[in-house]
């Protein structure tokens, strides 16, 4: 590629890069009410709690913490659109308006995928290192979703 075309590529692409930033992103968590919490109703131990608060509430709650580069597109895009689904998925806010059979299809479903790995997210622990789960935090969350369920 000759000098001319290669700064031509790099001004489109500052440019497009620029534009991205124009488009909007919600930043925004939805009001909480504590008795639809999960742990309004959940006996969840503080081990347990404080995983869930440490590895699964930003995507899983409606109390995300925004960090700065969730305002730069287009990675804004991809953790919105992150927290959008893992929001419909779980919401641990959310708690008390699913059924009975919801609830503990979710309560199935957190074990399984801690186990797996699949959760957390490996893009979110790849800047959220505090968030990555011993062996130990798996298993004591696994113990206590069989202990409820």
């Amino acid at each position: 590629m000759n000098r001319p075309k290669a700064k031509h590529v790099v001004l489109v692409a500052v440019v497009v890069l620029f534009a991205a930033q124009l488009i909007p992103i919600s930043h925004t968590n939805p009001p909480v009410d504590p008795s639809r919490s999960f742990y309004a109703t959940e006996p969840v131990p503080a081990d347990v709690h404080a995983t869930f608060e440490n590895s699964c509430k930003d995507c899983h709650s409606n109390r995300t913490v925004w960090p700065w580069y969730s305002y730069i597109a287009p990675v804004s895009w991809m953790v919105a659109d992150d927290v959008r689904g893992g929001r419909r998925h779980l919401n641990f806010d959310e708690w008390n308006t699913y059924t009975p059979a919801k609830k503990e299809k979710r309560m199935e479903d957190i074990c399984e995928q801690v186990t797996n790995g699949d959760m957390p997210d490996s893009k979110y622990l790849v800047i959220h290192r505090h968030a990555r789960l011993t062996q130990s935090e798996r298993e004591s969350v696994c113990d206590w979703v069989g202990s409820v369920r």
